[in-house]
């Protein structure tokens, strides 16, 4: 599937998805994320299974050599994006409490890649990661009420205004 993603064209995101899958396939992950994908998500445990480094920023580094577009998810403290010579930092948003952080990656990725698919600045594409993720831990489970939603958009909309 991969393979042909790629000799059609298109773009190929991995999400690390956790640091034992990377410790128990680092090899096979290393040679896939080399011969077909552009985009890396990492948490900081994973980064630092992946590379070895404890430093999210140094991992960064390594994996972007890698691939594309390499992001480094460090938490409350935000997530790190390099692109190229590109490099940034965004913030997370502020939460009131963190009740469950179940899904709050793959939050992150579907704001970053709606964004990087709309064209935005990756600091765009890192804010709205950012505030989808952010949402997602103030309840239980993975399923964002829908009532939530309006206030995500307007946070999204300012984002975009900046």
């Amino acid at each position: 599937a991969l393979r042909t993603a790629k000799e059609q064209g298109c773009t190929v995101s991995l999400d690390l998805a956790s640091y034992n899958v990377v410790n128990e396939n680092h090899q096979f992950l290393k040679d896939l994320i080399h011969k077909y994908v552009d985009i890396v998500f990492a948490n900081e445990e994973e980064a630092k299974a992946f590379t070895g480094k404890e430093d999210p920023k140094e991992a960064l580094e390594l994996i972007s050599k890698k691939c594309s577009i390499a992001i480094v998810k460090v938490g409350g403290n935000g997530s790190y994006i390099r692109k190229g010579t590109e490099e940034i930092k965004v913030e997370a948003i502020p939460v009131k409490k963190v009740i469950d952080t179940t899904g709050a990656g793959d939050y992150f990725a579907s704001g970053f890649l709606y964004g990087l698919t709309c064209g935005y600045s990756l600091e765009k594409c890192a804010k709205i990661g950012s505030i989808l993720s952010g949402n997602v831990i103030q309840i239980v489970g993975t399923t964002i009420p829908g009532e939530r939603w309006d206030e995500i958009k307007l946070n999204i909309n300012e984002v975009l205004s900046e």
